[in-house]
């Protein structure tokens, strides 16, 4: 959760007539952290726009920055300086603010065969999985202090290795040390799993090739090929459009779009979801392979079971019970356990005039066509509980207010410039 040492901000969402135009949300996190570090391998400048904000961009950068490739930042533009490899690192590595990005640099510093001090580095399923993928491959990674001891093989060998839809989140890593072995890797998919990653890698100089098998998508990468810097926008984060699709969908006469959304399989779960409700979500190409363009048109939602199968985040599924407290019936959102996130968001809802109740595993929102509002709502440094509740404010019959505006720079710092382009209205 993102931490904040200036003073609250508070902030308020009013009923507005209408959305209309277009709405830019940025960039998705996945897509940007690997094109910081496909910069930093390539030999060149690489001038990278629209990518994630957050603390786990600026810390990839950071660590990149540390490890031999020049980033820096200049008006929302980051430049990278790749010297076509990494220097090894001076003192110890902190990972503590990478998140889900943190198995993308083991996986780069494992590629090379220097030793690393890996620092604040939370366990967890992608991360302990990869470890033990990569010692099974020779990579000398020890538990030392409370820290990680890291060094890569002298001489790393291509890889064959098959991916399950529950071990997805190994594939850029797994890509980023193809790239740096000799001899061509090969990498087994699920069926529909390559896109946009792939697409970025050849961006990049990246010899590789895409072909289906009897098993899904085979993915051939040649290592040792030098990349080339590259001018790049990262396409939108599809989970942050559920925002701007979310008040096209419940504020009356609203027409929005949003350009150059991702197409990522893991991260369109929310908009899947939308839909199920009666969402009108109109995909079209957009300006680049692998993203849309999205239209989206104020809709009569109806309520619907939303199961947990869907490939939503845990911590994105509070953003559905907006949507389903403008749904006709019952909505059950299965997928939400039992925690103070849940009881955050149940609190907001109820103190908006939304009648909802906890089950196991969910929870039953009982949609109304026009919600009361009116409510103030502590966001506990939660900057999706903070967007959510405005957009909820855009709709209802009463302002909307959150205690501190200030989260959402953690995830999307132009979120109020952005809603007001399109006919939102806030005040402080």
């Amino acid at each position: 959760m993102p931490q904040s040492s200036l003073p609250p901000t508070p902030l308020t969402a009013e009923r507005s007539p209408w959305l209309r135009g277009p709405v830019r949300v940025p960039g998705e996190p996945g897509l940007s952290h690997l094109a910081l570090v496909l910069a930093a391998l390539a030999r060149g400048d690489s001038v990278l726009e629209g990518l994630a904000a957050g603390p786990a961009t600026r810390a990839v950068a950071r660590l990149l920055d540390g490890l031999g490739a020049g980033v820096t930042e200049r008006a929302g533009r980051w430049h990278v300086q790749g010297i076509g490899g990494l220097l090894a690192p001076l003192g110890p590595l902190d990972f503590s603010e990478l998140g889900a990005a943190a198995p993308l640099l083991l996986a780069l510093l494992a590629a090379h065969a220097f030793d690393s001090r890996v620092e604040g580095l939370a366990p967890g399923p992608p991360v302990d999985d990869l470890l033990a993928f990569l010692r099974a491959a020779g990579t000398r990674a020890v538990d030392e202090d409370g820290a990680l001891r890291l060094r890569g093989a002298r001489f790393a060998v291509p890889l064959d290795v098959t991916l399950p839809p529950a071990a997805l989140a190994l594939r850029e890593p797994l890509y980023i040390g193809a790239l740096c072995a000799a001899g061509t890797s090969l990498v087994h998919l699920p069926p529909g799993s390559a896109g946009a990653a792939e697409l970025l890698l050849a961006g990049f100089g990246a010899r590789l090739a895409v072909a289906e098998d009897a098993a899904g998508q085979r993915v051939e990468i040649a290592g040792l090929a030098p990349l080339r810097p590259q001018s790049f926008v990262a396409p939108a984060d599809p989970v942050l459009a559920a925002l701007p699709a979310i008040a096209a969908l419940i504020a009356p006469d609203s027409e929005v779009t949003i350009p150059a959304v991702a197409l990522a399989p893991d991260r369109l779960g929310l908009l899947v979801a939308l839909a199920r409700l009666g969402g009108d979500i109109a995909f079209t190409p957009g300006p680049r392979p692998g993203t849309a363009d999205l239209r989206v048109r104020h809709s009569r939602l109806v309520g619907t079971r939303l199961p947990a199968s869907l490939p939503i985040a845990a911590e994105d599924r509070p953003l559905l019970a907006i949507a389903a407290a403008f749904a006709a019936g019952e909505t059950l959102i299965e997928g939400m356990a039992e925690g103070h996130h849940r009881l955050a968001l149940t609190r907001a809802l109820r103190d908006n005039g939304v009648e909802c109740e906890e089950r196991e595993g969910g929870l039953l929102v009982r949609g109304q066509p026009v919600v009361p509002g009116g409510g103030k709502v502590a966001t506990r440094l939660d900057p999706k509980l903070a967007m959510g509740f405005l957009v909820l404010g855009m709709a209802s019959r009463e302002p909307v207010s959150i205690d501190d505006g200030g989260v959402m720079s953690a995830l999307f710092p132009d979120f109020v410039a952005a809603f007001e382009h399109v006919g939102a209205s806030f005040s402080q």
